[in-house]
């Protein structure tokens, strides 16, 4: 087995979740106080912000990558494909002030922003498979230093312990170098670690977690760097029944005020009444003391990771085992009523990685080439907005970790600012600035419209009111040796598209039912529906039949009172069967692979059975059964849909075929060369030669051929020989030979 999977396999135990695949405008005229109301609602379901830069590019999985600026208007969060890196867990990046890279780590190697590996930046000791592996602390006060912190894996016994390195990015002509390395920080570790400001807005903690123990150690890292000499608090429960304790996940909350410890503890290691728990803790973020320690738990739960909402209130519990997450209020004066707050949404599938991002949403990772969300984390109960699969990766795939990042890199609430829209109608935005840091305050703004302010709270008017501004904010003290600064991407004239619904019609009774997907409540807030066949509705979430075929604009308006806050959105709907056509029946050798179609004008396409299919949400998959089958294609646009079915016969050769030619030239037939033979037919071994007797290829693999290349070279035109050995049915050797021509 691959050892990238080895380690997940003795974590996972006996779950069994690798079912999933991997490679799926006028001045308001209402009164101020309902003017305000309905302008804080349409801001509060809409707004996109971004509350720091330096987690503003992720990288992690697969070589997987995400962009939470926002250039030309593109989508947040934007899929990248320039990553280097491969981490199965653990893994960490980092940019400037500006939201540009500087660099990415796994805990094993440092790749710096041109996605080469950094000066010095290999040989790190973390471990592919420790969950948070790596994480990466800037030097307050110094915009070059770096501290990188590794921690080892339960694979290898933890024997790396917890490690620090740091990178200078003065170095290689700002590319940066790794001038210290794997420093020993404390021999006995977990796979846990997390990093949370200090009370001072500057300093950061660095807490760790000692191997089967309740033991916790705050490192202090100040603009004189990393202070050797840790806070240790015993507290909690002793987490030693089991190895497998020793791999979980701290995190902090924003506020910096509480720590969740979670272990993958399962029922079957230990027999506890209670299968597994995550631990709460109170945290001084001005000592680095961590107390009041409380074990959350759930009899029919097994709890593996876990993150706050932005505003601290909320703790989301990631449950990989059962394929789900608990929701519970972390904030609450007791356990008891911690627990009884909890509210479950089942996933369907099994998300480890969970991280809080720049744009106020919490990911979550899965082996997939997607990222389920949780898109308003601080709303109570299902209007937290849970998805499954929200972000498309671009065939780049995450795996179970997503990049650790300091607690309130995504959401500052103690040195940042809050603002309201007080007039959309006129761009009229109050702020409002937020310091702990001890000293004299000072402010600098700029609202990214040419303005600045050095006042706490400022007033600003935004011309135009419609475009979309950066505001920063630079808080900075007489006895502090950093500043803070913050940003975030605001709409002064609220969000401009934020009427939108669903629809799920059935064509053939014309029936219809239409879903609002952002309703605003209050008295002056009014909506209506226009069908596009003479018919109106003015309900929330109405049904409506056609009694006609046909396609229809249909049209969704919002009335506020106020026309500068009024929206619409119009779409097309199709009550109609689409026709589709399909590949006709055929027949094939065992082993060959062809290309099924089918043709409608769809934009969803469905496959089944998956047996044997490379792709099953196609128009054109590859097709290699083993035995005769009969697949179903449908096509669905719009609610509407279309079906079709090819059969393929398999002929289960008596004998041994090997063609004589082929024409590996990427048109989708004859691209490689491979033996047929029937199911009684054992293959041992398949290799081609070349003129001179050189053996080019060689597989044991049933299907797997010769592409007419070695080591990405292709191969001249020309004559070829090729034996094959395979054993019979009834035990006995054979071996054949013969020849072939590379055709281009």
């Amino acid at each position: 087995m691959h050892e990238s999977y080895t380690g997940l396999l003795i974590k996972l135990k006996k779950q069994q979740i690798w079912g999933q695949s991997v490679f799926n405008q006028t001045p308001c005229t209402l009164s101020m106080r309902k003017c305000q109301f309905i302008l804080a609602l349409i801001f509060f379901l809409s707004s996109s912000e971004s509350y720091s830069q330096k987690n503003n590019i992720w990288y992690f999985g697969k070589k997987a990558g995400l962009s939470f600026s926002s250039p030309g208007g593109q989508p947040i969060p934007l899929p990248l494909s320039n990553s280097a890196m491969d981490a199965d867990e653990g893994c960490a990046s980092v940019c400037d002030d500006n939201g540009d890279l500087l660099f990415y780590s796994n805990g094993l190697i440092v790749y710096n922003k041109n996605h080469a590996v950094m000066l010095n930046g290999d040989g790190l000791m973390s471990n592919n498979s420790a969950l948070q592996g790596c994480i990466i602390v800037p030097v307050p006060g110094n915009h070059d230093l770096f501290y990188i912190f590794t921690t080892d894996a339960l694979e290898n016994g933890f024997a790396n312990g917890y490690r620090y390195s740091i990178v200078d990015m003065s170095r290689d002509n700002g590319n940066g170098e790794v001038i210290t390395k794997n420093i020993m920080l404390n021999p006995s570790c977990t796979e846990r670690m997390t990093a949370i400001r200090h009370a001072d807005g500057v300093s950061v903690w660095l807490i760790t977690n000692d191997k089967s123990s309740d033991i916790f150690r705050s490192w202090l890292i100040t603009c004189t760097g990393l202070q050797t000499n840790p806070v240790v608090s015993t507290v909690g429960v002793k987490l030693d029944a089991d190895a497998i304790m020793n791999i979980g996940m701290l995190k902090g909350s924003s506020d910096g005020k509480q720590v969740c410890q979670t272990s993958f503890l399962l029922s079957d290691d230990v027999n506890n009444p209670t299968p597994n728990f995550c631990q709460l803790f109170d945290f001084d973020n001005q000592t680095g003391i961590l107390s009041n320690p409380r074990s959350i738990g759930f009899p029919d739960a097994v709890i593996t990771t876990c993150e706050f909402s932005p505003n601290s209130k909320l703790l989301y519990l990631a449950r990989a085992y059962d394929k789900a997450i608990d929701q519970v209020e972390a904030t609450l004066p007791t356990t008891v009523a911690i627990i009884a707050s909890r509210v479950t949404m089942p996933t369907q599938t099994s998300f480890y990685g969970i991280q809080l991002a720049p744009d106020g949403k919490i990911y979550l990772a899965q082996p997939s080439f997607f990222l389920g969300a949780i898109n308003n984390p601080d709303i109570k109960g299902a209007g937290c907005d849970f998805q499954k699969e929200q972000v498309n990766l671009d065939f780049h795939a995450a795996y179970v970790g997503l990049p650790a990042y300091i607690n309130d890199l995504s959401f500052n609430p103690l040195n940042s600012y809050t603002y309201s829209i007080t007039d959309s109608c006129t761009g009229t935005v109050q702020f409002l600035g937020n310091a702990t840091m001890p000293g004299t305050i000072k402010w600098q703004w700029d609202f990214g419209d040419g303005n600045v302010s050095t006042v706490q709270d400022p007033v600003h008017i935004f011309v135009p009111a419609d475009k979309q501004y950066i505001v920063r904010l630079t808080v900075s003290s007489d006895l502090a040796c950093d500043s803070v600064k913050s940003s975030k991407i605001i709409t002064p004239k609220g969000i401009m598209n934020n009427v939108d619904f669903d629809f799920f019609p059935n064509c053939d009774s014309g029936y219809i039912r239409f879903t609002n997907k952002n309703p605003l409540q209050g008295s002056a807030v009014q909506y209506s529906w226009d069908f596009g066949d003479g018919n109106v509705s003015a309900s929330l979430n109405p049904v409506h039949t056609y009694a006609s075929k046909g396609k229809f604009p249909v049209t969704l308006k919002l009335s506020t009172g106020t026309s500068c806050l009024d929206r619409s959105v119009t779409k097309i709907v199709s009550m109609q069967a689409l026709a589709v056509t399909i590949s006709d029946d055929q027949s094939i050798f065992l082993g060959q692979k062809i290309q099924l179609f089918v043709n409608g004008p769809g934009t969803v396409y469905e496959w089944s059975p998956a047996t044997g299919l490379s792709n099953t949400t196609v128009a054109k998959p590859y097709a290699s059964p083993v035995k005769d089958i009969t697949y179903k294609a449908k096509v669905i646009k719009d609610g509407c849909s279309g079906e079709d079915s090819v059969h393929i016969t398999i002929v289960d050769l008596t004998d041994i075929y090997v063609p004589t030619g082929f024409t590996p030239n990427n048109d989708g037939r004859n691209d490689n060369i491979k033996p047929f033979f029937g199911t009684k037919f054992e293959l041992r071994e398949f290799s081609i030669f070349n003129r001179w007797g050189t053996r080019i290829f060689t597989s044991s693999k049933r299907g797997e051929g010769w592409n007419g290349k070695i080591n990405g070279v292709e191969q001249d035109p020309g004559v070829y020989i090729w034996v094959l050995k395979f054993i019979d049915d009834k035990g006995k050797p054979l071996e054949r030979k013969g020849s072939l021509v590379l055709l281009r």
